[in-house]
C-alpha cells in the first residue's frame, strides 16, 4: 500500500480561485482582507496556504484567469459579430452593466495597475503582461477589420487598438465619475470613429 503526502485536496480549485477573482474585482487588492477571501472563497487558513500560499499569489492567480478568460471572451465575440463590433460591443456592455447595476467595475487589469503601479514589483509586472495579451488581442482584431475593410484608416493597427483601449478605459473611468448619458453617447461616438 503507497501512503500519499498530506491531505486530498477538499475544495475545487478552480472554483474558488474564480470567486476570489470576483472577490478582488469588486474591492480591490489592498481592501481584500485575507479573512475576506477565505470566507468568500469557503476554505480553511490551512488549506489556503497550502494552496495558495500568500495573497499575493493568490491575486496574482487572479489576473492570470482574468487575463485568460478576457480573451477567451473577446475571441467567442469576434466569432459571433465580428472584429469592429465586437470592439464596439465592449463599450455597449459596459454601458448596460451600469443601466442594470448602477455601477460598472471596468477591467481588473486597469484598475489593478493603478492600485498596484510602483508598489508591488511581481504584480505590476503580470498586470502589464495582462495587458499587453489584451492589446495584442485588440491589435489582431483590428488587422483583421483592415484586411476586411471594415476599418478604412491605414494608421498602424496597434494604434488604433491603442487609441480604442485608452478611449474605451476614459468611457469607463468617466460613466463611474457620473457622466450624462450625453456626453456617454458622445464618446461612444468617438469609439466608432476609431474603428471607422
Amino acid at each position: 500500500m503507497t501512503k500519499t503526502r498530506g491531505r486530498p485536496k477538499a475544495f475545487d480549485e478552480n472554483a474558488v480561485l474564480a470567486l476570489a477573482m470576483e472577490y478582488f474585482w469588486e474591492h480591490g487588492y489592498e481592501n481584500s482582507s485575507l479573512d475576506n477571501l477565505l470566507e468568500v472563497m469557503g476554505i480553511k487558513k490551512s488549506s489556503f496556504y497550502h494552496t495558495f500560499k500568500s495573497k499575493e499569489e493568490l491575486f496574482s492567480r487572479c489576473l492570470a484567469l482574468y487575463t485568460e478568460q478576457n480573451i477567451h471572451f473577446l475571441n467567442r465575440l469576434k466569432e459571433e459579430k465580428g472584429a469592429v463590433e465586437a470592439l464596439l460591443s465592449l463599450a455597449r456592455l459596459t454601458i448596460e452593466q451600469l443601466n442594470e447595476t448602477k455601477k460598472v467595475r471596468g477591467c481588473l487589469i486597469i484598475n489593478s495597475g493603478k492600485e498596484c503601479y510602483n508598489k508591488y514589483q511581481e504584480l505590476s509586472h503580470q498586470i502589464n503582461a495582462g495587458f499587453n495579451s489584451i492589446h495584442q488581442t485588440f491589435i489582431s482584431f483590428v488587422e483583421e477589420a483592415q484586411e476586411r475593410g471594415e476599418i478604412g484608416s491605414k494608421l498602424e493597427a496597434q494604434k488604433i487598438a491603442g487609441r480604442y483601449m485608452n478611449a474605451l478605459n476614459g468611457l469607463i473611468v468617466t460613466i463611474q465619475a457620473g457622466a450624462t448619458q450625453e456626453l456617454i453617447d458622445d464618446l461612444m461616438e468617438h469609439l466608432q470613429e476609431i474603428l471607422s
